[in-house]
């Protein structure tokens, strides 16, 4: 899936009319695997989601969810079977709701196997505005490199044809994503990340 417009994103930046079509294919080819390739490394499509998600309880007075950014929290559960089955409605004067975690008020967590179920949207409204501007460089430079380098960073010798190493490799470009280099660092910060639930905010009782 294509997570920025041909038409609208990627030819005002080229400088291509959008109604020249002499690119498309190859622009199109270009934007589907590069968009791929950044929901691949992010593990996400930057779209809404809405979540069902079941946790241990633990007495603490923080929920951190297996996702972020957290947009809102429908309903919280506490004491439910291990299936996320029936469980106490907790009133949302208890939680107050962050893009990274739920904040206990006077109500912490029950200390038992299973006995947390979080129902909440996570994810982005929308593309955010450095990851379009990402893409449609990583176009770009995909785009303007197009016959000059192999996939492997050779290049041939038109007097010979043999293989030799360019002078400057593979220098910009990540071989394991298929990505600018610089633009997989700035992307780090939408990548999913595993944490330990509560690290720090376990009752001391």
């Amino acid at each position: 899936m294509a997570l920025i417009s041909l038409t609208t994103d990627i030819k005002p930046w080229l400088g291509i009319d959008p109604t020249d079509t002499k690119h498309d294919a190859t622009l199109n080819v270009i934007n589907d695997a590069m968009s791929q390739a950044v929901i691949n490394y992010v593990e996400h499509d930057f779209s809404l989601k809405s979540v069902e998600e079941y946790q241990d309880g633990n007495q603490s007075d923080v929920i951190l969810t297996n996702n972020i950014p957290i947009q809102s929290v429908s309903a919280i559960y506490f004491w439910t079977e291990t299936d996320g089955s029936n469980g106490s409605l907790i009133d949302p004067s208890h939680y107050q709701v962050r893009e990274t975690e739920i904040v206990l008020v006077d109500y912490p967590t029950p200390f038992s196997r299973a006995r947390l179920r979080i129902d909440y949207v996570w994810g982005y409204d929308g593309l955010p505005a450095d990851v379009k501007l990402m893409l449609i460089q990583a176009v770009e430079a995909e785009f303007r490199r197009k016959g000059n380098k192999s996939l492997g960073g050779f290049s041939k010798s038109k007097k010979d044809e043999s293989t030799s190493r360019s002078s400057d490799d593979n220098d910009g470009w990540d071989m394991k994503t298929g990505l600018p280099s610089v633009l997989v660092y700035k992307l780090g910060t939408y990548k999913v990340f595993e944490f330990v639930r509560q690290p720090m905010a376990i009752r001391n009782w």
